[in-house]
């Protein structure tokens, strides 16, 4: 078993380590002189970012010797808690404050655990996300993942096994980029990505159209900026969809035909229409002109157009069902909803359909693969509404009908780890779809057990801003049971959870809180005890999440002896796990979560420290060779994913294009909530992606003229919590767009607002006030809000403007996505000189 090496305390030398300013773990080289950090780089032998690191990577030392850290465990004094509400910290002893939750927490777990709140948000720690379900609680009270992600993560699983996205940035040559930062500001990996990018924009001359409501980053270095208004995209994407279709009539046939469910025979109820014997979905085979098995050998051509008769009943192909849902799609029509001109959607959709090169090849590594370099990407922006399932639907298809999926140049999956694309067959010929790549489905009760109500979310992600709501109103689904503690642990529900009023609420009810972090925040100023983590910098974890182009773990390590009497999350959960009485559940948790084999298995009724569990961890992935000692000396796996990984992983079997699946879903939904004798709307749940006029965003009342977003302080934050290091409130402390509330110059002067003005912004459903910032790089119909002026936690360091956009935002299930759950992250405001 590895042991933790020890640093010394004089000399100067340098430690190869990991980043975890964000989650993804970009090689680090920290150099140490005498005992102190004095510089972070990048880890030039690091194949993942090549020896690049974003600026919030270069500010790690500042968070380290942060003198605010929390120092030692530490217990309220001042019984009066709310926002600015000074706790009166007490140092106490690990023993004493470790006995303190683990009493409080063994009772409620003897007494209804659900009575537990889970809070975690440690990225770089994964594993430890279920640490709920081991006590025996399912609340997931935080939305930092989902605020993203919901509408993100399960639609890609479903589609082809992949847990993220991105355009190949080695063979695409059109790139259309929606609502995301990759190669840019954020997202996957963005150190070594802006390298990528810039490389395929430089050496391959590759055109970038960007589609954002405000000229991001990527926006103002892209060949052309298109603005649209907030929750539009999928109108400007299925008006070029109809160009393609009706107008163009080009699209990859043979990709369609060979690698999706287009050709599969719809029935009349949308159903795949199946043999009558056999049960295995029909397709039309146009050379022999009738009905066949889908994998019947004699098959000379599938059909993808027409309409049919078999058996007695009208059939057609799902590509000819996608064709004539979206006949009414016009350019015209989706022109008035996303406010692009019609004409700009004709000419990016014909634009993109001759950059993809349909019919082209290459070879690479000895194999001949489709060759499409033309692709769409995109993230949170684009699909985190409450039709986000849909957003994200309409976006695939376009980039199907090119045939771009997992083909060089084109629209790649991502994994979330080393397993890559998780691709298994499934039935009728499909690819398995896989959701459920977090954790596990749910199963069904009514009423639910999770606040979050994830029994009714069967193939979604945690809907979190719905828990605040529940707790205040429990009888409307039935909950026979009240929340009093909660474990906060790197999370901050006040800041991140919709309906800003709700979670205080909740806040005030509870009557214990635990916290494991370094710095106090906003939610953790309401604990009762803190137990101090490690930093990044003191700690170990292997780190690998979301990886485009390459895949293997690099180990994060402590470079310096621990500054304080701190301890690794990790031991800390284990710690209080065994006091409570669910260790043997934590460490069968670790066996699945760790990916151990049973040789390295977690044993019933033993504590394990960090060190030996990522001994296991390093040894069930890269067998005993590879041990954790072998990453002390070596420090990564990285090595770039090989073509057959990426490029059609799923080969000789079929993705969806045609999602029958969803249907599928809802009509098990629907029995289970008839069978108690309950409603629940699954409209949601389509086969093809539209349009829908009543969208609620778009129908909120019309004095609220102005759409509101929130966007992300490029490269600089991660989820908002760096405005606390002074580099970084220095940075953004000068950047004009995260200096106040951005307006366009029109609506300014048509509102008599000017740079400076202290301003109203009020929503149907809260209101704050921040300072104008007049700019001509917004559309005039949106405000902007930087997430660097949200915050108001007691830190020094902090700006305190406290423009908290998530106060704006709804918090119910009118404003969520029935199929992924994802929240709706854009709002309707009105805005005034005050």
């Amino acid at each position: 078993m590895a042991k933790a090496a020890t640093s010394p305390a004089t000399g100067d030398r340098w430690v190869r380590s990991a980043c975890k300013m964000c989650l993804h773990g970009c090689g680090i080289r920290v150099r140490v002189q005498d005992g102190v950090i004095v510089k972070i780089e990048g880890d030039p032998d690091n194949l993942n970012n090549r020896g690049k690191i974003c600026p919030k990577g270069h500010t790690g030392i500042m968070r380290h010797y942060d003198p605010n850290r929390i120092k030692s465990p530490v217990r309220r004094t001042n019984p009066n808690r709310g926002p600015g509400v000074d706790p009166g910290w007490e140092p106490i002893s690990w023993d004493e404050a470790l006995d303190i939750v683990g009493k409080r927490l063994k009772k409620i777990r003897q007494e209804d655990p659900r009575k537990l709140l889970v809070a975690i948000n440690d990225f770089q720690r994964i594993h430890l996300w279920g640490w709920g379900a081991a006590f025996g609680t399912g609340h997931y009270f935080t939305t930092t993942g989902q605020f993203c992600g919901a509408a993100y993560h399960p639609i890609n699983g479903i589609i082809d096994g992949s847990f993220a996205s991105v355009n190949d940035y080695e063979y695409c040559n059109y790139w259309i980029q929606m609502g995301g930062g990759d190669g840019f500001s954020s997202h996957l990996h963005v150190a070594g990505s802006i390298k990528r990018m810039a490389d395929a924009r430089v050496d391959r001359g590759m055109k970038l159209v960007a589609v954002d409501p405000r000229m991001a980053s990527y926006c103002a270095k892209a060949d052309e900026w298109i603005p649209i208004l907030p929750g539009t995209d999928r109108a400007f994407i299925l008006g070029m969809v109809y160009v393609i279709l009706y107008e163009l009539n080009r699209y990859d046939a043979e990709f369609l035909k060979k690698h999706t469910n287009g050709p599969y025979l719809i029935a009349p109820d949308g159903r795949l229409f199946r043999h009558p014997e056999s049960k295995k979905p029909m397709v039309w085979d146009g050379v022999d002109n009738r009905a066949k098995e889908y994998d019947d050998p004699t098959i000379k051509d599938f059909t993808l157009e027409g309409y049919y008769k078999v058996n007695g009943t009208e059939v057609r192909p799902g590509f000819q069902v996608i064709k004539d849902t979206l006949k009414d799609h016009t350019p015209e029509k989706m022109s008035k909803v996303c406010d692009v001109p019609a004409e700009t959607m004709r000419r990016i959709a014909r634009e993109f359909v001759e950059a993809a090169r349909i019919g082209s090849t290459v070879m690479i590594e000895g194999k001949q693969y489709p060759y499409r370099p033309a692709a769409i990407n995109f993230y949170r922006g684009a699909i985190g509404h409450c039709e986000g399932t849909h957003d994200h639907a309409a976006i695939k298809l376009m980039n199907m009908l090119v045939g771009n999926i997992d083909v060089p140049g084109g629209h790649l999956g991502v994994g979330l780890d080393h397993r890559l694309l998780l691709i298994e067959p499934g039935p009728d010929g499909m690819l398995k779809p896989q959701p459920h790549i977090l954790h596990p489905m749910v199963p069904f009760t009514c009423p639910p057990n999770t606040l979050q109500m994830m029994e009714f979310f069967p193939i979604g992600l945690d809907p979190a801003h719905l828990v605040a709501h529940n707790i205040l109103n429990p009888d409307e689904w039935g909950f026979d049971f009240k929340p009093e503690a909660a474990l906060i642990y790197h999370a901050n529900p006040l800041k991140n959870i919709n309906g800003y009023d709700k979670v205080l609420e909740v806040f005030k009810m509870l009557d214990f809180i635990v916290a494991i972090d370094i710095l106090p925040n906003e939610s953790t100023e309401w604990a009762d005890v803190i137990l101090p983590d490690h930093s990044y910098l003191e700690s170990y974890m292997m780190t690998l999440c979301e990886p485009p182009v390459i895949t293997g773990h690099t180990l994060r390590q402590p470079v310096v002896e621990p500054m304080y009497d701190t301890r690794d999350a990790h031991d800390i959960l284990t710690e209080i796990s065994e006091r409570c009485g669910c260790l043997d559940e934590f460490n069968g948790l670790l066996n699945f979560t760790m990916f151990l084999k049973p040789e390295h298995h977690l044993k019933p009724g033993r504590k394990y420290t960090v060190l030996e569990c990522l001994d296991r961890m390093a040894k069930s992935i890269y067998g005993p060779g590879q041990d954790l000692k072998w990453f002390m000396k070596n420090n990564n796996a990285v090595r770039h994913i090989k073509p057959g990984e990426m490029y059609l992983p799923w080969e000789g079997m079929r993705i969806s294009l045609y999602h029958e699946y969803f249907l599928q879903v809802a009509d098990d939904l629907e029995e289970k909530f008839r069978a108690a004798g309950k409603e629940w709307d699954t409209s949601s749940y389509l086969p093809v992606p539209t349009w829908n006029d009543n969208h609620p965003l778009h129908r909120l009342p019309r004095e609220y003229d102005l759409y509101a977003i929130n966007f992300k302080a490029e490269a600089v934050l991660n989820h908002h919590e760096n405005t606390t290091i002074p580099w970084v409130n220095e940075l953004v402390s000068n950047i004009p767009i995260h200096k106040g509330v951005l307006i366009n110059t029109r609506t300014a002067r048509e509102k008599g607002i000017k740079t400076g003005d202290r301003i109203s912004i009020e929503s149907p459903f809260g209101r704050v006030e921040g300072i104008a910032r007049v700019i001509e790089e917004i559309h005039p119909r949106v405000i902007g809000i930087s997430n660097a002026i949200t915050r108001w936690t007691m830190h020094p360091v902090e700006r305190k403007m406290n423009t908290h956009f998530n106060r704006l935002l709804p918090a119910s299930l009118e404003f969520t996505d029935r199929v992924s759950g994802h929240q709706e992250t854009a709002v309707k405001v009105r805005i005034s000189k005050i």
